[in-house]
């Protein structure tokens, strides 16, 4: 079963595989076929970066032999084929190798996906035959579209924005901002900028979403004296977001400029760069309406001879009418008010919503996975793929050994018959993951840089193995250092290390 694939892509793939279980190279049986072009392009996008390969015996994780030379090295190998590939090993359970890996259920990206479609449903135009449909609840016979709206049930659609076809026709010229990531260089701008200088902002406070923005003229007012101020609340943040708030404020800042204003250079600097990413390439995307009349505002200034320029500056920079421009923003999302306007809600936040809330009844089978609950309690969550994306192959096959339990230790083999006896060879206990690297007194020295990444917390397999204890708090992410020395020390004693004949058939 492959990433964003599906059980028949997993059976199709199959297909290519010899009754010997050696893979043909794809573009040798490629030529043999009439469907060159169809072909090739199917088997790469079965070629992914990590898949879950599933047999009647084995469940393991591993980078195809067929792939090509360049993909086949790349170190971002997440769960190394030596651990959880033995024959003589039991099958490990889809649920965890799915958690562990950072993949999704097929069943929750299909519920995704339904959740993408219902909430696209809504965004299309009055004129659209979709949005013209109307649903029609029955009991003798519910429709899949009527599955699909049971699915997003609680994801509140009644005000969903509308996206046009395009935000802007394709003959209208694009506003180009500048997004300069050096701060030496974007300071030097800042201060060389003269004309109607425009600062905006975004804040979200315990879920109100409030902008705000100042204008002023640096030219003529020495004293910088304002133009124009505001600070709007736009409203909850299960309906907008801060990128759209920002957008909301670039509108309403030149939307506010006196008509007195000609042949004057308008600059709006912000710091939302995401915002005027999407003001430089409109597409089907939330925000458009309020993209579409950023451009409208750009256009009847350039009518009245002024230039609108835009500018984006990072957040640590040190900026005068930046930070009042925050302070405004901040005073419009204090709690208690109500939106200054009813603006539509915005996809993306609803697209959020769904997939939180998804997310948040995904959780591990009762009768499964009883070794990974107890040592990583925030499974499943990408903490995995942020954990397993920093290591080389080696270390991430050793990581994957001591986080699942299905480790080369006398414990584990004893237990799928592979070994007689689960003690240790130190002869005191047995040889479990913990006593492995806690307590086993053969490899005392070789512990020392690992015990010296905390003092309070020794002896936590959580810790050390980038999992979440029931006591960490809930902003917890994983000590990479502390799992990096655990590594180390695994792999300076050689438990968990490849044999010979199998490090030849893994690199293949």
């Amino acid at each position: 079963m492959y990433r964003g694939g599906t059980k028949w892509e997993g059976q199709a793939a199959a297909r290519w595989t010899s009754p010997g279980g050696v893979h043909p190279s794809p573009k040798a049986s490629i030529k043999a076929s009439r469907w060159d072009k169809r072909a090739w392009a199917f088997w790469e996008r079965l070629l992914s970066k990590r898949c879950l390969i599933l047999t009647g015996r084995r469940v393991f994780f591993q980078w195809r032999s067929t792939a090509p030379r360049h993909v086949r090295g790349h170190p971002r190998l997440m769960l190394a084929r030596s651990t959880l590939c033995n024959e003589d090993m039991e099958i490990v359970k889809l649920a965890v190798v799915e958690a562990e890996a950072s993949i999704y259920p097929v069943r929750e990206r299909h519920a995704q996906a339904a959740a993408s479609l219902w909430i696209n449903i809504h965004t299309l135009p009055g004129t659209h035959p979709l949005a013209m449909k109307k649903v029609r609840t029955t009991v003798r016979f519910v429709s899949p579209l009527q599955k699909i709206a049971r699915v997003a049930e609680g994801v509140r659609v009644d005000r969903m924005e509308t996206i046009q076809e395009y935000a802007v026709p394709p003959w209208v010229p694009r506003l180009r901002p500048t997004l300069e990531a050096d701060r030496g260089k974007a300071v030097y701008m800042v201060n060389k900028i003269s004309g109607i200088v425009i600062a905006t902002s975004s804040s979200v406070k315990k879920g109100i979403v409030g902008m705000g923005g100042l204008a002023r003229d640096i030219l003529f007012n020495r004293t910088s004296e304002t133009v124009t101020n505001y600070a709007v609340v736009l409203g909850t943040r299960e309906e907008q977001n801060p990128y759209t708030a920002e957008l909301a404020a670039i509108a309403m800042a030149l939307e506010k400029l006196p008509a007195s204003i000609c042949h004057r250079h308008i600059t709006v600097i912000t710091r939302n760069q995401s915002a005027l990413a999407a003001v430089g390439q409109p597409r089907q995307q939330s925000g458009q309406s309020i993209i579409r009349q950023i451009y409208d505002l750009a256009r009847l200034h350039r009518q009245r001879g002024n230039s609108v320029n835009f500018l984006w500056i990072p957040a640590e920079i040190d900026f005068a009418l930046g930070s009042d421009a925050k302070a405004a923003a901040q005073r419009a999302s204090k709690q208690g008010r109500t939106p200054d306007s009813q603006i539509p809600q915005a996809k993306s936040t609803a697209m959020r919503l769904a997939m939180e809330r998804q997310r948040a009844t995904r959780v591990l089978p009762v009768s499964v996975g009883k070794f990974s609950k107890a040592m990583d309690a925030a499974l499943p969550g990408k903490h995995t793929r942020h954990l397993y994306d920093k290591l080389k192959r080696r270390e991430a096959c050793v990581l994957a050994q001591l986080r699942t339990g299905m480790a080369r230790l006398n414990g584990f083999l004893s237990r799928i018959g592979a070994v007689e006896s689960d003690l240790c060879a130190c002869g005191q206990a047995r040889e479990s993951v913990e006593h492995f690297l806690f307590r086993c007194v053969r490899w005392t020295a070789l512990r020392e840089d690992m015990l010296q990444c905390t003092v309070a917390r020794r002896g936590s397999l959580s810790f050390y193995l980038g999992g979440k204890a029931p006591s960490d708090t809930r902003h917890w992410s994983p000590d990479m250092k502390a799992v990096r020395a655990t590594i180390k020390y695994a792999m300076a004693t050689g438990r968990l290390e490849l044999n010979e004949e199998e490090s030849l058939d893994q690199s293949q």
